[in-house]
């Protein structure tokens, strides 16, 4: 983590690691952004992420390996807006179950709440600029949130943005903590004037209102995860929805009382990797709602494929192993925008 004046920043590097556990460690640490598999031998799986943090945007730069990519794990995963300028290498899947080719030279943009499931291109090498940015940022502009999920930019504008986000990231080493508010604004009003008015923006997927809806359930739910009366009925009544609106609004997440599960497990997983966080087991599983120490192991068991004591040993061992100014990147990630 960076120190003084200068803007947070971090470093992944998987040549710190063991050959064989090079790619299960960049698994680990990118599930906030995506479900990874590799394309080709793991043990020959290389990665770097160079990231630095402007108030609550995340703009790195990533060279890595070919591989498969699918949405993160509802427990895991973070709700932010992914722009990618694609240096060398690209990808080709399905978005929300529509057809995208990604080339190289293009920029790209990526609802990370969204559906997605994408391979690279066949190349050696991924680089890309990634600039994750919350999705609040956008709340005024929900014609380009329902459009943004595989958005490429046109040839034009695409251009504009990438030049813009080089000359950037060139800087951010260098940059101070009094500047990052600024340039956090200028960045995500960049995005915008690039894309929101690109023709293919104009494409709206679905109802504003339904974005603008789902938004306001999901801060609910965030503002609420120990509150006993989270429940649909309490979140139709204080989001002014139907049963079966806010049931539909969610079905791409199994149910909102699934979500609600999640969501919860999530925030448990996080205090289980602060190792400034005393309280026990027990103690954070009944803060949250679980009367049941046992089944809440399951389920998070079932949801993490790990145990919770596991966590908070892993997240021990971690701290021993690095300056206690350098959480792992998956943990930084998750900490973005809250």
């Amino acid at each position: 983590m960076s120190a003084g004046n200068k803007i947070p920043s971090i470093c992944f590097d998987s040549d710190h690691f063991e050959s064989q556990d090079r790619f299960d460690a960049w698994r680990a640490n990118i599930a906030p952004v995506y479900d990874v598999e590799p394309l080709n031998d793991a043990r020959s799986f290389r990665s770097r992420v160079d990231a630095y943090q402007l108030r609550d945007i995340m703009v790195g730069n990533v060279f890595t390996r070919p591989q498969r990519f699918q949405q993160a794990h509802p427990s895991e995963r973070v709700d932010h807006i992914l722009v990618q300028v694609h240096r060398f290498g690209g990808y080709t899947g399905k978005l929300d179950g529509e057809e995208v080719r990604v080339s190289p030279g293009c920029v790209s943009i990526v609802d990370l709440a969204r559906p997605l499931e994408t391979r690279s291109n066949n190349t050696d090498i991924i680089n890309v600029i990634n600039v994750m940015v919350p999705r609040s940022h956008f709340d005024s502009y929900p014609a380009f949130l329902n459009a943004a999920h595989g958005m490429v930019l046109s040839p034009s504008r695409g251009k504009f943005l990438a030049d813009y986000l080089e000359a950037l990231i060139q800087r951010l080493p260098e940059v101070e903590c009094r500047e990052s508010p600024d340039l956090a604004d200028i960045t995500s009003n960049m995005i915008l004037a690039c894309a929101f008015h690109d023709a293919e923006a104009q494409q709206a997927v679905g109802s504003e209102l339904d974005v603008l809806a789902r938004e306001r359930v999901k801060r609910l739910i965030e503002n609420s995860l120990t509150s006993p009366q989270l429940t649909p009925d309490w979140l139709c009544l204080k989001a002014g929805l139907s049963r079966a609106n806010l049931y539909r609004l969610f079905s791409i997440e199994g149910g909102v009382v699934r979500y609600i599960q999640y969501r919860r497990m999530a925030r448990i997983r996080r205090c289980l990797e602060d190792n400034k966080e005393h309280r026990t087991i027990g103690e954070l599983a009944e803060h949250y709602g679980f009367t049941s120490q046992a089944h809440f192991s399951r389920r998070f068991k079932k949801i993490f494929h790990v145990l919770p004591g596991e966590v908070r040993h892993a997240a021990q061992r971690l701290s021993m192993q690095q300056d206690d100014e350098s959480p792992y990147l998956s943990r930084w990630l998750r900490q973005l925008g809250r």
